[in-house]
């Protein structure tokens, strides 16, 4: 049966296997570097990769990830003991605790109600101290990225940890909604090298440019750049993301 694949220990396994080499991790080290961070905390922190290329580069680390799974490999990787881990939500983060707040691995798009996604940026400037910075990226829904997601576009053969090979590919099941803000739904497969075949599913939420500035304001945050690609370029219909920095305004009282 489908399930969530955060979740399943044989798929945690593999993931740092398929996203190896993400630029977003240098991005948002350079970001964090140039931002003067001290303290940051990493929201959806998966498997703790990025975390504890934070802790060994001298910052204080804190990283968050409802699942157990993810968590607990998080916990078993070399430098792990330098990181704050909480299994939970940003709800669970203290108040104040963070210069920078970062969601990479498109975590924003996660969210995908209106509810969850207001209600998880207020958490974030909770957390934020007064002139601190939230950065993220979110796909830009003009780009159609999920019509790629095909079998035959995105079927890779990876090396598993444990020995062996395994295979991988995604597929579109369902794209509902506006076009503006379509919620994207996809199955991801992964056979084994044993040869057993794994399904999960995961929901995702396109939020365009307008939709994403007019939440930031909502929850009290101010943008402070938004690049279309992770060279710094200026949005375009040329461009396939959206990478945020908002700040949360020196002058704003706690909570």
């Amino acid at each position: 049966m489908p399930q969530l694949w955060t979740e399943e220990p044989r798929l945690v396994v593999t993931y740092d296997v398929e996203c190896a080499g993400r630029v977003d991790h240098d991005f948002y080290l350079a970001l964090a570097a140039q931002l003067g961070a001290t303290d940051v905390v990493d929201i959806g922190c998966g498997t703790g990769v990025f975390c504890t290329d934070l802790a060994t580069r001298g910052f204080r680390a804190t990283g968050v990830d409802p699942a157990t799974a993810m968590v607990e490999a998080a916990r078993r990787r070399p430098g792990a003991e330098r990181v704050t881990w909480i299994h939970g939500t940003a709800a669970d983060v203290p108040p104040a605790l963070a210069d920078l707040v970062v969601m990479s691995g498109h975590v924003a798009q996660y969210f995908v109600t209106d509810e969850e996604w207001t209600a998880t940026l207020a958490q974030c400037r909770t957390m934020l101290r007064p002139g601190g910075h939230l950065a993220f990226e979110s796909r830009d829904p003009r780009a159609r990225e999920w019509e790629r997601w095909t079998p035959d576009d995105t079927r890779r053969t990876y090396p598993h940890p444990d020995g062996g090979t395994f295979e991988s590919w995604v597929e579109v099941v369902d794209v509902s909604g506006p076009g503006d803000a379509p919620i994207e739904t996809h199955q991801g497969h992964t056979v084994l090298p044993s040869g057993e075949h794994l399904v999960s599913t995961e929901t995702l939420r396109f939020r365009s440019a307008p939709e994403i500035v007019g939440t930031l304001a909502g929850a009290g945050l101010d943008l402070v750049e938004m690049w279309g690609d992770w060279r710094r370029s200026p949005v375009s219909d040329a461009t396939g993301e959206l990478i945020v920095v908002a700040g949360r305004p020196a002058s704003q009282s706690p909570g």
